[in-house]
């Protein structure tokens, strides 16, 4: 017999013996389970017909309490009040209020005034015998002199229930006052309340007065009757706790037959869920257990023919050792595969060695080819810069040619820092620091870039800071700037807005976690500046290598992949960092610099040579060969000149940089903003610096604007020495304005 068959057959003797034993279990649970909530219905229900009736007890009392604390209440049993009975107590209003009887007695227990409703509606007085009577259960209430005692009960009168409710009669202003006598309400619980008892309990109801207590039974108990209900007796107890009348409850037996109905519905469950079962558990374990078995077999007949390497893994499902029988044959099929796996590793790992000793080996080269050549390269250069120095002392300042001289002169710069990058990657050449500031490095830089590498872009600058001193080499640091520019430029294909800002930063009390790039700084004070572009952002596969030396994405013949390679070499020779964030809204590089720590042997990059004494200026004009050459005579004077090309630029330079300018140079006559609405918005801001107009359309302004707007005004052409002198007076004097002696 097969093990298939064999698992089959006990499968089936095992459900079969479960199921029969289900059946009869079953059927013994269900029928006792529901004969006890049968038992405890009952309970709830006479115990929800003594509430009921209790509720409606509570209500008289109510009732009388309400009517016993009136003032016509108490001026009626002094004699003062006869219409109270007929005023409050006719037909209506005792059938509105159910009331069956009204007795009012006085404190002496005198009956003051009755009144009863028959059955027919008609009011009649209750006969003194019966009131004296109820007297004996009120007297209680009219002898506590506290006027708390109450009373609620009930009792059996001539084969009749009644419910008996009775209160002081007190005065409500006077909360001290013992009772003035008592008002006693009886509700008779007669066929029509009875009626209207059964309909709210739902359960036809009957009283019964004989032995109420049934001898010491329990309060709620069932009477087996022959039809298809049960009996129920719920007993009344008065207020002193005997029993008055039990109240009868026709109860049906749903709850038994529905009982008996699942009993043998559960059996039938039980044999079909049994058939049920052995089906199932005969499917899963063929399914489960001996199919797996089978194709374990041929999976592992297929990998004893077809070899190791050529077959596939075996199946694993569960977890279960079927599971870990297939996990063990994978184990081994997985080591016989390893040491290809391994030869193949070890390929690609020779690979990889390979092309970085290639880069190596190529940045070798560079360094040994740009030392080979930076000699002879920097004597020439140092003769071309020497020519043009010679020719730019020979020409006048006012000669059209010292505009090209001076551009010579920087470009001549501007080589020298080049080799001095190639030379910085070569790890051949140290950074010469000069103590200088950020935002005259910035400047100069956005000048010289501005007319051809990012011509078509919008450069924006904010300065949030005064002090922005830092100790660099100016000419590594600018080609740092020239590299990022041209690379926010190029992601935006020539055209878009490059936000530069520059801010400070303390480590590390400033912002936790640190921004971009600060991870590795030590602690210090740091000038921060944000080169951010709106270009597509660098895909985030590149972001870990866009500072490897010769990686690029850009096309062939358009980069070398120096750029950003160089740029961090330098930011890290200088004690500061480089950071990045990217994403689809564009890239932002972030340039860490300490803050200079104003050492005596730093040199300035320009050291000021003239009364300008390093202060800052201002200068506006539209025309580009007067902004150049009339800030180059400035700066060597040494003031720290801020361009600008209109009135509205320089406005945002003023208004959004933060920097303390002092003193503004403009002309009149600009595009989008002249220099008189540039001094009216200058004016209107808090402690304007002085403003100077120069121009040659000084007659297009008013008398009065130029005496309130501008502390100076000069006609173009203006005369170097007389510019000068200008400046340093208009100077002095905010100076002696602002400082008093």
């Amino acid at each position: 017999m097969k093990l298939q068959h064999k698992a089959w057959a006990l499968v089936l003797a095992i459900v079969g013996l479960a199921s029969l034993g289900a059946m009869f279990g079953a059927r013994h649970i269900v029928t006792d389970s529901f004969g006890q909530l049968e038992t405890e219905r009952a309970s709830r229900e006479g115990e929800r017909a003594r509430r009921l009736l209790h509720q409606q007890l509570m209500g008289l009392s109510s009732t009388v309490k309400d009517y016993a604390q009136w003032v016509e209440a108490v001026r009626f049993v002094q004699g003062r009040a006869p219409a109270f009975m007929d005023e409050n107590f006719d037909e209506s209003n005792m059938g509105y209020l159910r009331i069956s009887e009204v007795m009012v007695f006085d404190k002496k227990g005198a009956l003051k005034a009755s009144l009863t409703l028959n059955a027919d509606g008609v009011l009649g007085t209750v006969p003194a015998d019966r009131a004296s009577r109820y007297f004996e259960s009120v007297a209680p209430v009219v002898a506590d002199a506290s006027a708390q005692t109450t009373l609620q009960t009930y009792q059996a009168a001539a084969g009749q229930l009644e419910m008996l409710a009775a209160a002081p009669i007190r005065d409500p202003d006077k909360p001290g006052d013992s009772p003035h006598g008592a008002i006693l309400m009886v509700r008779h619980f007669d066929d029509v309340e009875r009626q209207r008892f059964s309909e709210v309990l739902m359960v036809p109801v009957s009283l019964s007065f004989d032995a109420p207590d049934h001898h010491g039974t329990p309060r709620a108990h069932l009477v087996p009757a022959e039809d298809d209900r049960d009996v129920l007796h719920a007993v009344v107890q008065d207020a002193d706790g005997r029993a008055v009348v039990e109240l009868v409850l026709r109860l049906d037996r749903d709850l038994q037959r529905v009982g008996n109905t699942l009993a043998w519905n559960g059996m039938g469950l039980a044999v079909a869920g049994g058939l049920l079962a052995s089906v199932l558990l005969v499917v899963l374990l063929d399914r489960l257990i001996l199919r797996r078995l089978q194709r374990l077999l041929g999976e592992v007949q297929d990998i004893t023919e077809r070899g190791p390497a050529a077959a596939g893994q075996v199946a694993v499902e569960g977890d279960d050792e079927l599971s870990r029988l297939g996990e063990g044959v994978n184990q081994l099929l997985a080591r016989v595969r390893s040491d290809a796996q391994h030869q193949h590793a070890a390929h690609e790992r020779q690979e990889a060695l390979q092309i970085q000793l290639m880069q190596s080996q190529k940045t070798e080269a560079l360094g040994r080819l740009t030392g080979g050549i930076a000699h002879d390269f920097n004597n020439s250069l140092a003769a071309i810069t020497g020519w043009v120095r010679l020719a730019a002392e020979d020409v006048d300042l006012d000669h059209p040619s010292q505009e090209a001289l001076q551009q010579a002169l920087k470009a001549a710069r501007y080589a020298d820092g080049l080799m001095r990058q190639l030379l910085a990657f070569g790890r051949q050449s140290a950074p010469k620091l000069r103590r200088l500031h950020w935002t005259s490095l910035i400047e100069e830089t956005r000048q010289m870039v501005a007319s051809g590498l990012t011509r078509d872009c919008e450069l924006t600058v904010d300065y949030a800071l005064d002090d922005d001193e830092v100790d660099a080499d100016p000419t590594q640091m600018q080609q740092v700037l020239v590299n990022l520019l041209i690379n926010a430029a190029d992601a935006m294909k020539g055209k878009g807005r490059i936000e530069l800002a520059l801010s400070a930063l303390v480590l590390p009390t400033d912002p936790d976690p640190p921004p971009p790039g600060a991870s590795a700084l030590g602690p210090g004070r740091y000038l921060v500046l944000r080169v951010r572009d709106h270009g597509p952002g660098i895909a985030a596969e590149h972001l870990d290598r866009v500072f490897e030396p010769f990686f690029t994405t850009k096309p062939k013949g358009r980069g070398t992949g120096l750029g950003l390679s160089v740029a961090q070499g330098i930011m890290a020779r200088h004690q500061g960092a480089i950071g990045l964030v990217s994403g689809a809204d564009g890239a932002c590089f972030y340039l860490y610099l300490p803050a200079s720590r104003r050492d005596e042997a730093i040199a300035p990059a320009t050291s000021p040579g003239g009364p300008g004494e390093g202060r800052q200026l201002l200068f506006v004009d539209d025309d580009q060969s007067v902004r150049h050459a009339w800030s180059a005579l400035l700066e060597r004077k040494g003031w720290h000149v801020t361009r600008s090309r209109d009135g509205e630029e320089a406005w945002a330079q003023f208004s959004r940089t933060g920097k303390r300018w002092d003193v503004v140079l403009t002309d009149q006559s600009m595009p989008r903003l002249d220099g008189v609405g540039l001094a009216q918005r200058i004016h209107a801001t808090r402690s304007p610096p002085p403003v100077v107009l120069m121009s040659g359309h000084v007659d297009e302004v008013s008398p009065e604007q130029l005496k309130t707007l501008f502390t100076a005004v000069l006609h173009k052409p203006v005369d170097a020495v007389e510019l000068d002198r200008v400046l340093q007076s208009v100077v002095q004097g905010a100076d002696q304005v602002t400082t008093p002696t």
